[in-house]
């Protein structure tokens, strides 16, 4: 009876044994399919996220393009042309040295060869859009403040009109970690007049000043009739630094015999092999105007042309007459060293002074580059600097920073006679408002605004009250039968 119940026993252990063994396996089998579905979960999680950004940013780039077309498609009121077609044109007149016969055929010629949505326009359209653009930023409301800072300069052409411009920025919106750029500037003015003495610049500035709130100083180059005009209104005057500069550099050098005889000597051998296989030798050219802005290629030629004396070539007849004729040019050695020791000191006090303008920062490493002059003219030059340095410093208030030159105003002149080089007959024509174009950043709200709020009515009363009649007009009048 016992052994009969040990072994019924026995087998229900084993029975038990053998269902929990099972119930594991069937344990363990969902577990691990639980583990699947979770991944598998997650996966098709992730699948379904990323397809609802992707149909996100498909919806947006729909949006976008819809937006695209239309902007295509916006037109100026009063305009045939589409303003992407009118902001592609100007910038490429105003960003390139294209004139606008070559912006004109270039817009034919990418119509044509890259099948783009470009219009295209006259040579004379796309100068009244220039004009318009010009107009529009120069007599637009200026924002009253008391933080101007302005630039102001005349330029000459074949004319007997000078153009006086005025540009402005406020000094909250300078970033001295850097030069200016033509789009920093606001067009303040522009002016062509036969004659221009300080009192008929002072009524201007006053005028300008009422408008504006404050001007905290001008910046420009010391021309009496500026300097009058300045001082009559009030205005503190910064000489610019690189005509300053040049004003030291002549007096230094204007009557020192070495460089003249050097710069005769030099101009004579220039003329003597400018058609001759020699050519690629030959001295630069002095220019009569600006000479003593440019002194650092004079400098360079002749520690180049010492080094090529000193070394043998195998030269043809005419680079061997050159050679002889700059034999003399060693014994100079002295007056060009100087003369490369002043053109480092003036490129690395620019460099300074235009990149962070005149700060305290800015003052102490200009002291230290003169520090390093060791020639006679080296030091002069470091006396007058400093000099000018405390000057201009005690000029203007305290203030952390100072704008001591003028140069972005002269390469928006620059551009300008770039633009009319070709035509002897231009003088100074509507044209001018390129200048204040210039300035424009082109984008697309700007450019609507302006074409928006500006009539070739507008750009002609302008023409006439401030440029008058041009010499072509002039020309034809005279000649007309």
């Amino acid at each position: 009876m016992a052994t009969m119940q040990r072994s019924k026993l026995r087998h229900a252990i084993q029975t038990w044994k053998q269902k929990s063994i099972r119930r594991g396996q069937q344990l363990k089998q969902a577990t691990k399919r639980l583990r699947e579905l979770a991944q598998s979960r997650d996966q098709w999680k992730r699948k379904a996220q990323a397809r609802q950004t992707r149909i996100a940013h498909l919806c947006a780039e729909v949006q976008r393009l819809k937006h695209a077309k239309k902007t295509l498609c916006e037109h100026p009121c009063r305009y045939s042309h589409t303003l992407p077609t009118i902001q592609t044109l100007v910038a490429l007149k105003l960003q390139t040295s294209a004139s606008f016969r070559a912006v004109s055929k270039s817009s034919a010629i990418v119509r044509k060869y890259l099948k783009v949505p470009l219009q295209t326009a006259a040579p004379n359209t796309i100068q009244l859009w220039v004009e318009k653009l010009g107009y529009y930023l120069l007599t637009r409301p200026k924002e009253p403040a008391d933080d101007w800072i302005i630039f102001l300069d005349h330029t000459i052409r074949l004319s007997p009109k000078k153009l006086f411009v005025v540009m402005g920025i406020r000094e909250a919106d300078i970033d001295f970690q850097r030069p200016l750029c033509l789009q920093d500037l606001t067009p303040l003015r522009e002016i062509a007049r036969v004659h221009w003495t300080g009192d008929t610049i002072a009524p201007i500035l006053r005028e300008l000043q009422h408008e504006l709130g404050t001007i905290r100083y001008a910046v420009g180059d010391y021309g009496s009739d500026i300097k009058k005009g300045l001082q009559l209104a009030g205005i503190a005057h910064i000489h610019d630094v690189t005509h300053h500069i040049a004003l030291i550099l002549k007096a230094l050098y204007a009557n020192d015999p070495t460089y003249q005889d050097v710069t005769r000597r030099l101009a004579r051998i220039r003329k003597q092999f400018t058609q001759t296989d020699a050519a690629h030798l030959f001295p630069p050219k002095q220019r009569s105007k600006s000479r003593y802005h440019n002194l650092k290629p004079f400098a360079e030629y002749g520690r180049h042309v010492r080094h090529y004396l000193s070394r043998p070539h195998d030269a043809t007849d005419a680079e061997q007459r050159l050679r002889q004729a700059l034999l003399w040019l060693p014994s100079q050695a002295a007056f060009f060293d100087e003369l490369w020791e002043i053109s480092t000191l003036v490129s690395t006090i620019e460099w300074h002074v235009k990149h962070h303008g005149l700060s305290p920062a800015s003052l102490a490493a200009c002291c230290r580059v003169l520090d390093t002059a060791t020639t006679e003219k080296g030091r002069a030059f470091k006396a007058r600097m400093l000099q000018y340095f405390q000057l201009t410093c005690a000029l203007v208030d305290a203030s952390e920073c100072l704008l001591c030159t003028s140069d972005i105003l002269e390469s928006a002149f620059g551009k300008y006679k770039n633009w009319l080089s070709d035509n002897s007959m231009a003088g100074i024509t509507g044209l001018a408002l390129c200048l204040a174009a210039f300035t424009s950043s082109l984008e697309t709200h700007e450019l609507k605004t302006a074409y928006e709020h500006t009539t070739t009515h507008d750009v002609q009363t302008w023409i006439r009250d401030n440029i008058g009649p041009t010499l072509l007009k002039k020309r034809r009048d005279a000649f007309s039968e």
